[in-house]
């Protein structure tokens, strides 16, 4: 879109024009939505409801009521009334027997989530309760298995997966060495003791005179500074972090590469005037201003020093320093003087291995004192009985990989699991999923090497909803070559299915957006392990007259393109549309929103 973005929105019929500049675009959301909406309705039945018309993806809808005995992939995006196929599909495990209630487990990303997933739960099994016993043939068998629900609904779990895995462990704690009562720590409480481990932590090591704390000392690294890096290496206790080196540089290395960033310091202190330019230092006078009084002062003494000191001058490259020449004292000097720190420091140099394995050194001190203290932290908070959410999801994957008793028994207590937003779970949590809904081969004595990946879910136990184009967590390691490679599994052990139909927008919007996210700009035509794919949005006709019904697009004057320019038209027109909608009658004042982009 344009840098200037307005949007108008009804808060009474959700009409909203949004108008941007560049393109002339203006969406109304949905006024009236089918009978249908995964919003307005509980589980998309409605007694007397007018027939909806037929969807683009009709019969993958069925597939997910209907087709219980097959593990199901859902690509499902927002407002595709993915919540109402997962409620539906819940209701047919229970009114057909396939499962009782308290044999499902629903895993919902948030607890808010979960919460809404329950009501819906409950509300669209008392509304089919209510539906066959108004039927003339009544099913008894039907009647009696919803009844039971009704009565076991809180015995269903519908929760996030850390609180699950808590379920879990509450029932076998003793196969992972835990305290049946262990408590489950807060985001604060963890915080606060995690800060009080380490701290307690660096004073043993001081105490009983760890070489490692000497070792960082050389190296310039303060162990105080090291907390966020521990917090880090909590939070992602199951990743490996390579520490392996090219060995430290050597003397003679050191020295060459000394004299040489001293000649350079020399040579520019000397090109530089006394005093400031009327513009000021450029960026390589100040590095040499910089160096020059560090030399002075230090007399880079220690091997940390002069390193510091030669990665002022080094980049990756390849662009290299910039000098404004007419603040040097010659012009030609300083062009040539330029070129020699850049071969100094610019790319594959002498002087930038040097640094780059100085680096790799200290990362490796730093991680090997910092995996230590994760090792120790975890093995405190087991001795206490507290556990972040970390270690849930490891104690989980833990019980159930080594103890395929467990296993198999757990997996004869949840036989039917749901997970919803799967683009936002990552490998571990995956794991979890996949051992429950697989039994462990017969002849598995707890076989620590067991991977989930080639696991079997047994058909039927397994339903994911995700969409790709959502995922936002990939910084903790839920990423979308994750979630397609999962997506290519289910190909072997089951099917995906994809809702494409769109209740909370009108056919408008859909044109305009497959219009634009087609362009292999925004969306490639083929999933990477980057982005997600383009996927075409299926949108119905809103039901009766709607009066704002429209994209509007509008030219815009070419000799007022300034942004200022388009702010302020579109201001105008924004104001006019909506005095136009008021005076008509149409709307009130406190209907509308006017959303901006900054």
């Amino acid at each position: 879109m344009g840098p200037n973005v307005a949007a108008l929105i009804s808060t009474s019929t959700l009409c909203a024009p949004v108008i941007s500049y560049r393109s002339g675009w203006a969406l109304p959301a949905v006024e009236d939505l089918p009978s249908n909406d995964s919003k307005g309705q509980i589980a998309g039945v409605t007694k007397n409801a007018a027939p909806r018309p037929s969807l683009p993806d009709d019969e993958a809808r069925a597939r997910i009521k209907s087709d219980l005995g097959t593990n199901l992939f859902v690509e499902a995006g927002a407002g595709s009334g993915k919540t109402t196929a997962l409620v539906d599909r819940l209701v047919a495990l229970i009114s057909t027997g396939t499962a009782k209630v308290d044999e499902i487990a629903a895993v919902t990303f948030t607890r808010k989530a979960a919460a809404e997933l329950r009501e819906r739960f409950q509300a669209q099994v008392e509304l089919t309760l209510n539906e066959q016993r108004e039927v003339e043939v009544q099913d008894d068998l039907i009647v009696g298995r919803l009844v039971k629900a009704l009565d076991d609904i809180d015995r269903a779990f519908i929760g996030t997966i850390h609180s699950f895995c808590a379920r879990l462990l509450r029932e076998r704690p003793i196969d992972v060495g835990l305290d049946p009562g262990f408590e489950e720590l807060r985001v604060e409480e963890r915080e606060e003791l995690c800060r009080r481990f380490w701290d307690s932590y660096l004073e043993r090591l001081t105490r009983d005179c760890d070489p490692r704390l000497e070792k960082l000392s050389e190296a310039g690294i303060s162990p105080v500074s090291l907390y966020g890096m521990f917090e880090v290496l909590v939070g992602n206790d199951d990743v490996v972090f390579p520490t392996a080196t090219s060995g430290l540089p050597t003397a003679a290395e050191l020295a060459t590469v000394r004299k040489e960033l001293e000649s350079i310091v020399e040579t520019g202190w000397e090109l530089m005037d006394e005093k400031r330019p009327e513009k000021g230092w450029d960026r390589l006078q100040e590095i040499i201003r910089e160096l020059h009084f560090e030399r002075e002062v230090t007399g880079w003494k220690e091997t940390t020093d002069v390193i510091s000191a030669v990665a002022l001058l080094c980049k990756k490259g390849p662009r290299g320093h910039k000098v404004v020449q007419k603040r040097w004292r010659d012009k030609a000097l300083a062009k040539a003087f330029c070129e020699r720190v850049d071969k100094f420091g610019v790319g594959d140099t002498p002087a930038h291995s040097l640094v780059s394995r100085w680096l790799g050194y200290r990362y490796a001190l730093a991680i090997d004192l910092g995996r230590a203290a994760v090792t120790e932290f975890a093995a405190h908070r087991m001795r206490i009985g507290k556990l972040d959410f970390q270690d849930l999801l490891e104690l989980t994957g833990r019980l159930l990989r080594e103890n395929p008793q467990v296993r198999r028994y757990l997996g004869d207590r949840y036989r039917c699991i749901f997970v919803d937003e799967f683009q936002d779970t990552d490998p571990l949590q995956a794991e979890i999923v996949f051992l429950l809904a697989s039994d462990p081969p017969e002849d598995s004595s707890g076989d620590m090497g067991v991977d989930w990946w080639f696991a079997n879910p047994r058909p039927g136990s397994l339903f994911v909803v995700g969409d790709p184009k959502q995922s936002i967590y990939r910084f903790r390691r839920a990423d979308i070559q994750f979630y397609r490679l999962v997506k290519e599994r289910f190909s072997e052990l089951g099917e995906v299915l994809r809702l494409s139909t769109n209740f909370r927008s009108r056919p408008a919007i859909g044109e305009l957006v497959n219009q634009v996210f087609s362009d292999p700009d925004f969306f490639p035509a083929e999933a990477t392990d980057s982005q997600a794919a383009f996927e075409r949005l299926d949108t119905i006709p809103p039901k009766g007259d709607v009066p704002c019904e429209g994209v509007f697009v509008y030219d815009v004057d070419p000799e007022r393109t300034r942004l200022e320019d388009v702010a302020a038209d579109d201001g105008l027109r924004i104001a006019s549309w909506i005095r136009e909608r008021i005076d008509a009658g149409e709307r009130n004042p406190e209907d509308f929103l006017v959303l901006t982009r900054l």
